[in-house]
Order: C-alpha cells, then sequence, then structure tokens
C-alpha cells in the first residue's frame, strides 16, 4: 500500500510541474504589448497604403490583434525611402512594411542595405495585383494596336510615365516584344503621375487596377490594355490584353504581401503570420480589397512566402538585368 502511494505521489507532483511549467509559459508570453507600425512604401490612395489599411480595417473590425496598428506612410525612391526608415528601426517585432514585386527590384537598384543578415522577416503573401496601361479619357487612343502603330510610324512619339522599376520592365517587355519604344519619364508617386496624365503632360502611365478604377469610372480615364494573363473584370472587362494582341510573353503581375524587419523574433513571425491568414479568410477583405482592386485571392503564410519571395526575386533581378533596368 504504501509503495502505491509513493507511485501515486511521484504522479501526482510530475503533473503539478508539467501544469507549473506551462503556466509559467503562458505568463511569459505576452507578446505583442505594444502598438505596432506598419509601414506602407507609398503615398496615401497608392496600392501599398490601400493594401495596410485594407488589413488594418478587418484586424480591428474583428479584434484580430491585442494591440493598434497604425499604418505610416512612406514615398520616394520608389520604395526606398520607406525601406530606409523600416531598416532603421530597432524594436524589430514591432514594425511591419508592405511589399510587392517592384521593391524587389528597388532593393537592387537602389543598393538598399537591410541589416541583420541582408533579409527582412517574410509574414505573409496576401494577393497578386495586375498591371494596364491607361490613358486620359480624352485620348485619341483606344486600344494597344492603335498605340504600336503611332510608335512604329514615328518612334518615341508618345510618352509613358512609370513609378516604380516594376512599370519601367512592364514597358521595356512590350518594347521589345512589340518592336516599338516610347518616350520615359520617371515619377515618384502615383498622384504625381496622374495629376500630369489627366494634365496632358504625358501619353500613357503604367497603373494597378485599383490605382486608375476610380478615374476609370467617373470617366476621367481609360484602360488601353491589360497586361494580367486574361481580362480582368468590369470596369476592365472590355479591355483587351497585351496577350490578345498577340504577344503572349507580355504578362506582368505583382504579388503584394508583408514583412517584419531583419531579425524579427520568430514568435511576432507566427504571431502575425496568424493573424493575416486571419484576415484574409473574411469576407470584408475579398469584398472591399480583392474584388475593388481586382486582385487575385493568393495568400502564403510564411514558410511558402519565403521560398515564393526568393524565387521572385531571382527571376525579376534576372531579367530586369537582361533589360538593362539593372547592372
Amino acid at each position: 500500500m504504501k509503495k502505491l502511494s509513493t507511485i501515486v505521489l511521484v504522479l501526482a507532483l510530475a503533473s503539478l510541474c508539467v501544469f507549473a511549467q506551462g503556466a509559467e509559459e503562458k505568463a511569459t508570453s505576452k507578446y505583442p504589448t505594444g502598438p505596432v507600425e506598419f509601414v506602407a512604401l507609398g503615398n496615401p490612395g497608392g496600392g501599398s497604403d490601400l493594401l495596410a489599411r485594407n488589413i488594418v480595417d478587418v484586424i480591428t473590425k474583428y479584434n484580430l490583434a491585442s494591440v493598434p496598428v497604425n499604418v505610416v506612410d512612406k514615398a520616394g525612391g520608389s520604395g526606398a525611402v520607406g525601406m530606409a526608415y523600416f531598416n532603421s528601426k530597432s524594436d524589430l517585432d514591432y514594425n511591419l512594411m508592405t511589399v510587392n514585386s517592384a521593391n524587389i527590384v528597388t532593393t537592387h537598384a537602389a543598393k538598399v542595405q537591410i541589416p541583420r543578415g541582408g533579409k527582412w522577416t517574410p509574414i505573409a503573401c496576401v494577393a497578386t495585383d495586375n498591371e494596364l496601361l491607361v490613358a486620359s479619357a480624352e485620348s485619341p487612343f483606344n486600344n494597344i494596336q492603335e498605340v504600336i502603330d503611332a510608335l512604329k510610324k514615328n518612334p518615341k512619339s508618345l510618352t509613358v510615365g512609370c513609378q516604380d522599376d516594376l512599370d519601367a520592365m512592364t514597358v521595356a517587355l512590350f518594347e521589345k516584344e512589340a518592336g516599338v519604344e516610347f518616350n520615359h519619364t520617371a515619377y515618384f508617386a502615383s498622384s504625381e503621375v496622374f495629376t500630369s496624365l489627366l494634365g496632358g503632360h504625358i501619353d500613357f502611365t503604367i497603373a494597378n487596377p485599383g490605382e486608375c478604377v476610380g478615374l476609370v469610372e467617373g470617366g476621367r480615364a481609360k484602360a488601353i490594355a491589360s497586361f494580367s494573363p486574361e481580362r480582368l473584370a468590369a470596369p476592365f472587362d472590355k479591355t483587351g490584353t497585351i496577350k490578345e494582341a498577340g504577344y503572349p510573353n507580355c504578362v506582368i503581375q505583382m504579388a503584394r504581401g508583408v514583412m517584419g524587419p531583419a531579425g524579427m523574433s520568430k514568435e511576432a513571425q507566427e504571431y502575425w503570420a496568424n493573424v493575416l491568414k486571419q484576415v484574409c479568410e473574411k469576407p470584408e477583405w475579398k469584398e472591399n480589397y480583392l474584388d475593388r482592386s481586382m486582385l487575385g485571392n493568393d495568400f502564403y503564410g510564411a514558410a511558402d512566402f519565403e521560398k515564393f519571395y526568393a524565387d521572385h526575386e531571382n527571376f525579376l533581378v534576372t531579367f530586369a538585368t537582361e533589360l538593362g533596368i539593372l547592372k
């Protein structure tokens, strides 16, 4: 009887130790304890800003995070200004940043120095975006073949405004495939390029659907062609693709995601990856963001996003080097 009592006591003590250890781990796992800053690499109303604010709207509505998430817009240098600001932050677990395919090229073109190992912490890819060739409503051009004919007759007679390196890559790919050449003008923000477009200072710009849908629906701009693999939803459903015009290699898409600083803890990475997964499962995410901006519903968690980003970076850097955008 004494032996049985001893066994019971040992098992009870073991159970208490396991319980105490679990309670201690739970008590010490307090992340996050303060507000998080979410850096959007652009101006208010731009693609990165819309991404960040729609994420925060869903987080707030459903109380998906235990702390406030505050969006801060940092425009300039095709994202390089915001990246430098983000890289300077010391509270590594309390900062997030929007990223897209254009930013990948910018890190190489602007030789952005990422500290602590040279790689940001992948959180998640939340959507894929497309590119359009856009003109003002008063433009005499209505389809891509008319643009090609005009440029072949008079090279560099038409000016296209580009906001970032991916825009420039899109134009360069089209020029290479169609055997034409635009006059090029660089801009640092969507607000600037659309002001020039509507003011008649340039003939075209490259834009994501979400950046120009309001202008198109309002009758101030029109989409000439899409670089998407297939036609987009209304109001771009009547807009032909470059692929349809006989240039199957002219397909460019943009991945949109979220990164943490280089050196972010595993706990913080997993926490925000889980939050973003929940965001992308909510109906408001699809209705208010994906559908309105004509985005692809593509989600990759931290591990898959890390591989996707690395593969995407390799493709874009190789492509940009071939086109002469990167030296």
